[in-house]
């Protein structure tokens, strides 16, 4: 069409100029001219809106490439520009239409991506084309144009939870496996070590899990007095113990104190749900282990004395010999708070070791008190900013995730004496409740109160077989319809079909892959311009 008009053109030009040497005077001159000029006024036209909607048909192919190469940054940080360029250029490409003049005018060294902002800033990304548009029809020399389209990347904050188990059912093959996996969350979430990006507003922290939660701090040795309830560090039950010397749970002889375990409890009633998000200073008490020294942990020696039985919680009793051992119920990897630090993120599941029984709801808890508010400051996790307010109602930037890893094959968890006061029965245990169906009631009641702060929750669990058979595991009895309260469904509750996690670690990594892309779309790209 564009050629036929241009040859028309032309040959209107050179018979009106003809006639004009041979018709002096004539009219059929003026005729050609009249219609000559119709024609030119008709090309130019043609000309102007071929060149609008070129600049219109580029504009849509930069704002394709500006919101694709956003949602790359968004997914990988540590895309370089060379291949942001490339991804770019590509969806140009792909966005230009049918015409072929259009492609022959815009070439890769035509275009141009420009990264800025960061730091407190969103990061903004231009593609720029340049082109020499040229009037086709009526010729005249190519005039410059540049089209451009911007995007920009928000991020929002976004605190994370990683509850990991290390209880009898982890060998170190499983250990080794949950470290890798650890670090390669960290790696999605936060970047590799050395190639963070400055822009990113995730923080990451680890909960480490068995029976309890070690929350131990060399840098806060006041936080077992500070956290203790009134009466907590000198229990009636243990005022033998303390008659022969010990001050209280807090003297550094205690076991669980020489081996750096500070596995420590609140709210184990039912629908307390551990006060999770109330503040920590004078609520909690303190865990420790009465029990033969071949049953402790390294990390101390035994202590021994002579009293009643301290699992009765009453302060009389038959005396015999009374043994305290540090506690292989609490991990030996504390909790880290939240934290964008790769090093001390490495440091920490590098710690992980085999401990004891499972009790998936504490570990829960305490995943949750990582991420509360209330937990700010020096009297909670010892950081002026975070966690971060809730975000209840939606309408705020930030969010709060837990992922949470376990082995469900086990028949045993959430129903021993971590669950209860000393020498008390669970809470709603009865001769008509059993403790599991108590166990299924925390779940359910626990999960509701994440519901109510807005928290997010994804759930991996190991077990051999199809992992769309729920029904198969006493996990699947009492704990799974409580936890698809917390995952909102069975979408965020998948489980790997493996024995354990060193067999099913390329299983489970790929989920939480899955999972650390669905966390990275609470950030997203947007075009400004």
């Amino acid at each position: 069409m564009t050629r036929r008009y241009q040859r028309l053109v032309a040959g209107l030009r050179r018979q009106a100029a003809r006639l004009a040497v041979e018709e002096h005077g004539g009219v059929a001159p003026f005729m050609v001219l009249a219609i000559g000029g119709a024609l030119l006024a008709t090309a130019y036209a043609i000309d102007l809106a071929r060149m609008t909607n070129n600049a219109a048909q580029i504009k849509r192919a930069t704002d394709a490439a500006a919101i694709a190469i956003g949602n790359q940054l968004l997914m990988d940080s540590r895309s370089t520009p060379e291949q942001l360029s490339k991804m770019a250029w590509g969806y140009v490409q792909n966005n230009l239409g049918m015409d072929s003049d259009l492609f022959e005018q815009i070439t890769y060294d035509s275009m141009k991506v420009t990264r800025g902002g960061g730091g407190d800033s969103p990061v903004t990304l231009r593609v720029d084309i340049n082109l020499q548009a040229q009037a086709a029809l009526i010729g005249g020399g190519a005039v410059q144009q540049q089209v451009h389209s911007t995007s920009e990347v928000l991020s929002r904050p976004t605190e994370v939870a990683l509850i990991l188990p290390t209880t009898l059912s982890e060998t170190e093959p499983d250990l080794a496996a949950l470290r890798r996996l650890g670090k390669s969350l960290a790696d999605n979430l936060l970047g590799e070590d050395g190639e963070q990006d400055e822009s990113n507003k995730v923080w990451l922290s680890l909960i480490p899990y068995s029976q309890a939660v070690n929350v131990y701090d060399a840098k806060d040795p006041q936080r077992i007095n500070r956290w203790a309830a009134p009466g907590a560090l000198n229990p009636v039950e243990l005022r033998s113990l303390f008659r022969t010397g010990y001050a209280s749970l807090a003297d550094r002889r205690i076991p669980d104190r020489r081996a750096n375990l500070l596995c420590m409890y609140r709210g184990l009633g039912l629908g307390q749900n551990y006060y999770w998000d109330q503040p920590p200073e004078g609520q909690f008490k303190v865990y420790y282990r009465h029990d033969l020294p071949e049953n402790g942990s390294p990390g101390a020696p035994a202590i021994s004395w002579r009293g009643p039985n301290p699992d009765f919680g009453q302060a009389d009793g038959v005396v015999d010999t009374r043994w305290m051992v540090a506690d292989k119920g609490c991990p030996n990897a504390a909790l880290l708070p939240l934290t964008q630090d790769r090093e001390k993120i490495d440091q920490r599941l590098d710690q992980l070791s085999t401990r004891f029984n499972t009790n998936y709801a504490i570990a829960m808890g305490w995943a949750a008190m990582s991420l509360s508010p209330n937990m700010r400051g020096l009297n909670g996790w010892g950081d002026s900013e975070r966690p971060l307010d809730f975000n209840q109602d939606g309408n705020a930037d930030n969010v709060k995730i837990i992922v949470m890893l376990a082995n469900t094959t086990g028949n045993w968890f959430d129903t021993d004496a971590y669950n209860s006061e000393v020498g008390q029965a669970i809470d709603g245990q009865s001769n008509t409740t059993s403790a599991n169906d108590v166990a299924g009631r925390r779940f359910q009641r626990l999960c509701d109160s994440f519901r109510a702060r807005n928290l997010k929750f994804y759930f991996i669990g190991v077990r051999p077989g199809d992992p769309k058979d729920f029904g198969r595991q006493l996990f699947d009895k009492v704990a799974s319809p409580g936890l698809r309260i917390c995952t909102n469904g069975e979408q965020n509750m998948v489980f790997a079909d493996a024995e354990n996690f060193a067999d099913g670690e390329r299983e489970i990594n790929g989920l939480l892959q899955d999972i650390a892309d669905k966390i990275k779309h609470e950030r997203y790209a947007r075009l400004i311009e």
